[in-house]
């Protein structure tokens, strides 16, 4: 493009645009292209059958010695390459075919200043690597000096680009099939979730499709999925993934992406399922299977030879799903050498593969020839990112989003699977929640994975499977969970024997079948179940076997717990013995709703034994036992005397108890669903102590940001009972930091001094306080506007009254994140310190953090240092002495500009023994708190009535 003033020819075109000089190799010029017809050259070049040529030329200049050879068959591809460019423009009706050759010598000194012809390049080459690069081109004889043919593949090309009927029919073929694939796989199927309800299982790509990374096997390298839309790079490569990983759903919206209109990618999407590949020792004719799956599944009848040319000119993009679904690993791996034959035989085409992880190793790909790449679980970002647009799709708000991201929080094995997570979408859904009976959904999900997801895509399961596979895990599950060793995988000899013995003692098998059908058994959850699978060999070559996931064990093993008691004392002793090995485990609530379910009455009297171990055990036994009873009234419904007996215990406990130390209990209660945690808030508000005790934790949960993860009604039902009840007289620097925070109480009424107004522990842990925040808002937003500034000048206020001092390692806690705050516009923070009480208080924090971090600045004093300008003169003076004046740099104070600064009241009282040296805002540390997390920032809210 010239972009120059237009020639005095070109403006007859009338068309100001510029255009393309064309000269010849000695410069000379050949022709002015309009814009027009340099978007058409431009199409042409980036035709396929184009850059294959391209491609071709390229290597044979890099395997063929011989110069004649090259220019010999250099000549035929220029032949070639203008019946194409003629045929293109017959076609299209363009008028620039007389410029071919020109062109054609264009790509010659294209590649000539790209890859000079150079012997001492092609010298580097070996033997190996000049009969690979040289059976692409057809040009072997000129390289071994023998009198072979050129290969089918280079042949092929040429005899199809020769004759424009093969390429027309190819062309018919190539827009048949992206527009019957752009139908078929418009919309995103997840049927599988949707057995259950009525409601439609289909959504468009773009409104729920989550971009995936692909991870290179044995290395860190990853690449999203975005790689593989571009064929033009000829991707080759296998995608290894667990069960429910996405595989399939990735090369669904792969097939969407390559086929849609307006894509821009000419490329035919021809996808192979390989459960479907007939024949009995796994080989089959690859472009006969593509032309059955497109008249099977697209209902397409195409021929052999469109479909063979198609691929020789790299126009398709063939997709191999499943390759594990060919159970047999025999018939597996002659399909993987059939696959690698037909790879060789069209090098020109983009192939991906798709299978499971476990057992890929038993046929696996060249991985000369194919790259191997692993496709992970959803990251949490992926979770958000799927959920975000789960919700919008279906049309639920954002705060059933959050809710649903809290109640699967104890799941996270399960919803990380994109699986599992569109099954728990879909329950959600059906439902407006995530049961609380945990036991619904992992049976559910249980019911997916081993039952019915194979048998939806008509994968044979044997007999035993089928019969007895939920109870035969049910026993499994419980030896590994009674087993810390099984854990890390037992011997496939040890489980072998465990499902005999289950097949001769419960099914009454006798015991050579129970031990032939125990090893068929095993080898099917080896390569095909996905709750017990193979994960590899011990030190002497026995194959281990274990649970995929934890969460699924736990389950299975419950149900056996629970089916083997013979009452409900025991219930309560594997109950207690699950908890104490974990608290977040979900054994704990399958086990109460397992005996819920099996005894009538079984949840009340559960929790009936379980309050009296704890009235009559040590606090510490008797704190387990309450924060146990208040775990499960989430699990199953009780009766209201269950349920008060409960909080009685709970209240009186916290009215004894150190805030700090119950965490864990308060924990339980503000995961309470909606019935409990009504009746617990109409309790505490008739008692104005239980009252404030509850607030006073629910304010350090506040203060750690955490209180996210509770449903969102705790926080307005606690905000409502802090505005109605009369809080006594504490003194707890959470609790009065929440009332500050949310305007249900004013400055005044609060002690001083205000070191808690700067942080303060909560549950163990050092978090910023009202004060550091709503300085960081002052940063950020500076007026009326949020209130931003109230807080501070509170504080700053306080500090003529009575003068805070603090731990220095306390204080850099408390202002440690303030270096990730972008520092306020002049002019917005020169407005903000006109307020006396704004400009007192950060004043006094520059004073305090300078004592911690001399002889060095806090970034706190980078935000602040230009409008505080007698701080930095205060820095002078306190670090060089009170004198006159000085050679370089700021000037300290003189004694008597000190002395008048405080006289006439424009600094604070104590700034001015802080600037000689008098005075220390800081204390000796006592202690050394930990940094803290970031406060949330609620919507300001009404004053306390």
């Amino acid at each position: 493009m010239t972009g120059d003033k237009p020639l005095p020819e070109w403006m007859e075109e009338a068309d100001e645009r510029g255009g393309l000089l064309l000269k010849d190799g000695a410069g000379e010029a050949i022709a002015l292209l309009t814009q027009d017809q340099v978007a058409q050259v431009s199409q042409f070049l980036e035709q396929p059958e184009t850059v294959a040529l391209s491609q071709f030329l390229f290597i044979a200049r890099l395997g063929v010695r011989s110069r004649r050879e090259l220019s010999e068959l250099a000549q035929e591809y220029e032949e070639t390459f203008t019946a194409h460019a003629e045929e293109f423009c017959e076609e299209h009706g363009y008028n620039w075919a007389g410029l071919a050759s020109a062109l054609w010598e264009l790509v010659m000194a294209y590649m000539d200043s790209v890859f000079p012809r150079n012997d001492s390049i092609t010298a580097t080459l070996s033997a190996t690597e000049l009969e690979k690069v040289t059976a692409y081109i057809g040009a072997a004889p000129q390289v071994s000096g023998g009198d072979d043919p050129p290969n089918a593949a280079f042949r092929d090309i040429v005899d199809i680009l020769g004759s424009s009927s093969r390429v027309k029919r190819a062309r018919e073929a190539l827009a048949d099939i992206r527009a019957a694939s752009e139908r078929r796989y418009a919309e995103l199927s997840l049927a599988h979730t949707f057995s259950h309800v009525s409601e439609t299982s289909r959504f468009d790509h773009e409104v729920l499709y989550v971009q995936r990374n692909l991870r290179r096997r044995g290395s860190d390298e990853f690449r999203d999925d975005s790689f593989l839309v571009s064929p033009l790079s000829r991707p080759r490569c296998v995608v290894l993934g667990n069960p429910g990983v996405g595989k399939s759903t990735m090369t669904q919206n792969l097939v969407h992406q390559l086929s849609r209109p307006g894509s821009g990618i000419a490329y035919a999407p021809l996808v192979v399922s390989c459960k479907d590949v007939p024949g009995a020792d796994g080989t089959v004719h690859i472009v006969s299977a593509i032309t059955r799956s497109l008249r099977e599944n697209l209902q397409l009848d195409v021929q052999e030879e469109d479909i063979r040319d198609l691929a020789t000119l790299g126009r398709s993009f063939v997709i191999f799903d499943g390759i594990d679904e060919i159970v047999d690993v025999g018939r597996r791996l002659a399909f993987v050498r059939t696959i690698e034959a037909f790879a060789n035989r069209f090098p020109l085409i983009p192939i991906l593969i798709t299978a499971r992880r476990v057992g890929y190793s038993k046929a696996p790909f060249d991985t000369r020839y194919f790259d191997i790449y692993e496709l992970d679980d959803f990251s949490m970002e992926q979770v958000g990112q799927y959920t975000e647009k789960w919700f919008k799709s279906t049309g639920r708000p954002e705060q059933d989003r959050l809710a649903f991201l809290r109640e699967t929080e104890n799941v996270p094995d399960i919803r990380t699977n994109p699986l599992m997570l569109s099954l728990l979408c879909a329950l959600y859904r059906a439902r407006g929640y995530i049961p609380r009976n945990r036991r619904t959904v992992y049976e559910a999900c249980a019911d997916l994975l081993f039952q019915r997801w194979d048998a939806m895509r008509h994968i044979e399961q044997p007999m035993d499977h089928r019969q007895y596979g939920t109870r035969l895990m049910q026993e499994l599950a419980l030896f590994f969970y009674k087993s810390q060793a099984a854990q890390a995988g037992v011997q496939e000899g040890q489980l072998k024997k465990l499902i005999a013995t289950f097949f001769t003692d419960t099914a009454s098998v006798n015991e050579v079948d129970a031990r032939s059908r125990a090893q068929d058994f095993l080898d099917f959850c080896a390569d095909r179940a996905w709750l017990l699978s193979y994960q590899g060999t011990d030190s002497v070559d026995h194959r281990l076997f274990g649970f995929t996931h934890r969460t699924f064990m736990e389950y299975f093993a419950a149900e056996a717990l629970v089916r083997r008691a013979r009452n409900l004392e025991e219930v309560v002793e594997e109950m207690v013995l699950a908890y104490d090995r974990d608290a977040s485990s979900v054994l704990v609530d399958v086990i109460f709703q397992c005996a819920d379910d099996k005894y009538d009455g079984g949840a009340r009297d559960i929790v009936s034994i379980l309050m009296t171990r704890s009235k009559n055990s040590s606090r510490q036994a008797s704190a387990k036992y309450l924060s146990l009873c208040l775990r499960v009234m989430n699990a199953a419904p009780l009766p209201p005397q269950a349920t008060d007996a409960i909080f009685d215990v709970l209240l009186n406990a916290w009215n004894t108890n150190n805030l700090e130390t119950g965490h864990d209990t308060a924990l339980a209660v503000f995961e309470l669903s909606r019935d409990p945690r009504n009746r617990f808030i109409a309790k505490v508000r008739a008692n104005s102590l239980h009252a404030g005790q509850t607030l006073a934790r629910w304010a350090r949960f506040y203060w750690r940001g955490e209180v996210l993860m509770f449903d969102p009604q705790w926080d307005q039902q606690l905000y409502e009972l802090a505005q109605e009840a009369e809080i006594p007289g504490w003194q707890d620097p959470p609790l009065m930091a929440y009332l500050l925070r949310n305007e249900l109480i004013e400055a005044d009424q609060l002690p001083t001094p205000w070191e808690w107004g700067l942080g303060f522990q909560a549950f163990g842990e050092t978090v910023p306080g009202p004060v550091v925040l709503d300085m960081e808002e002052v940063f950020g937003e500076v007026g009326e506007q949020g209130g931003a500034g109230r807080i501070t000048a509170a504080f700053g206020a306080s500090t003529r009254a009575e003068l805070p001092r603090v731990d220095g390692s306390f204080l850099r806690a408390a202002f440690a994140r303030m270096g990730e705050v972008p520092p306020p516009a002049l002019a917005r923070l020169l407005r903000a310190t006109q307020n006396r009480d704004i400009r007192d208080a950060l004043l006094w924090t520059s004073c305090a953090l300078f004592e911690v971090t001399v002889p060095r600045y806090h970034p706190f004093h980078g935000h602040v240092g230009f409008a505080l300008d007698r701080f930095e003169r205060g820095v002078a003076t306190r670090t060089k002495g009170p004198r006159g004046t000085v050679i370089s740099g700021i000037e300290p104070y003189s004694l008597d500009e000190l002395r008048t600064l405080h006289e006439s009241g424009a600094v604070p009282g104590w700034f001015t023994d802080w600037c000689t040296g008098q005075r220390s805002l800081l204390m000796e540390a006592e202690h050394h708190p930990r940094p803290g997390g970031r406060a949330m920032s609620p919507a300001r809210r009404g004053k306390r009535r």
